[in-house]
């Protein structure tokens, strides 16, 4: 069967597809929700919620030591690699995108982050566009003070933004440009847009699925010494090139492509497109190699 060149929530035919699609009814509502807001919030069941308890206890002492978050700690936390590759929410995704999902980053947080607003759009892409998304796990009941998830509904139909559309004329921009350009771009983008902000606030061991392209970020922490024990899933999609698009010159063609890891195999999802390998650069194949022998998690 062909996949297709448009995740199914994204396109213009969203009911046409549902109706002959079979889904049952959470995953009709799941990708619904999407298509109509960018994001959706699925319950994960008591047997999730456990595991909740088992990520933080795996993870608590990183953030003892003074991290603000641990990158990939599926690596050595089997608890992390279980919610990460949760069996519903991959039935879900694919539901949504007609592609097979491929978690491919973990990260885990004791607090808020404090982000500034930002679309995934701009840090994971691919090609085709649009199949990327994010899952984001709460670990515990997050409190309105604690500096939960803030979001704008409706913020996915809007164009995305590249470094070169932020004013980034390089074709070779770089995480400083991001910082300097894109984040204030962006944030003036989404005032100008009239979209409204809204708050996640989950209980534990419910998850929020947003698109690509949705603005978000971190809201202020509000109350002193909070935590907001939490969970992120980045997921690509099968035979897609994955890229980095704060890296990348993408009107110019030049794509910084990635090497990622499939969480749920632990062998590496090689970028292709309709089935044809694509060449990375040297750099993020070594990279890549040198990332699986060390096998643990980036604290940072």
């Amino acid at each position: 069967m062909k996949l297709p060149a448009t995740p199914w929530f994204e396109g213009d035919a969203v009911e046409d597809h549902l109706a002959g699609a079979g889904l049952d009814a959470q995953a009709e509502a799941f990708v619904r929700a999407l298509a109509l807001d960018g994001y959706a919030a699925v319950d994960l069941g008591d047997e999730a919620r456990a595991l909740c308890d088992q990520a933080v206890s795996d993870t608590e002492h990183y953030f003892t030591a003074g991290a603000a978050r641990v990158q990939d700690a599926w690596r050595r936390s089997t608890a992390v690699r279980r919610l990460a590759t949760w069996p519903r929410m991959r039935d879900l995704l694919e539901a949504a995108y007609g592609r097979d999902p491929v978690p491919f980053q973990t990260l885990n947080f004791q607090r808020g982050s404090q982000q500034a607003l930002h679309a995934d759009s701009i840090h994971f892409h691919s090609v085709p566009e649009r199949f990327m998304c994010g899952v984001w796990i709460a670990l515990e009941d997050v409190a309105a003070g604690s500096g939960p998830l803030v979001y704008h509904p409706g913020s996915h139909r809007l164009p995305v933004m590249t470094m070169r559309g932020a004013g980034v004329n390089s074709a070779r921009p770089n995480p400083e440009d991001y910082e300097h350009h894109f984040v204030p771009r962006f944030g003036e983008r989404i005032a100008a847009s009239g979209l409204p902000e809204a708050r996640a606030l989950l209980k534990k061991g419910w998850a929020f699925v947003w698109a690509a392209n949705l603005a978000h970020g971190g809201s202020a922490i509000e109350a002193a010494g909070s935590t907001r024990r939490s969970l992120v899933v980045h997921n690509f999609f099968e035979d897609c090139l994955y890229y980095t698009p704060m890296t990348s010159d993408v009107e110019g063609g030049q794509l910084d492509l990635r090497v990622p890891p499939n969480v749920r195999t632990g062998r590496w999802a090689w970028p292709s497109r309709e089935g044809r390998p694509a060449r990375p650069a040297m750099k993020r194949v070594v990279a890549a190699i040198l990332r699986d022998l060390s096998n643990r998690p980036y604290v940072s």
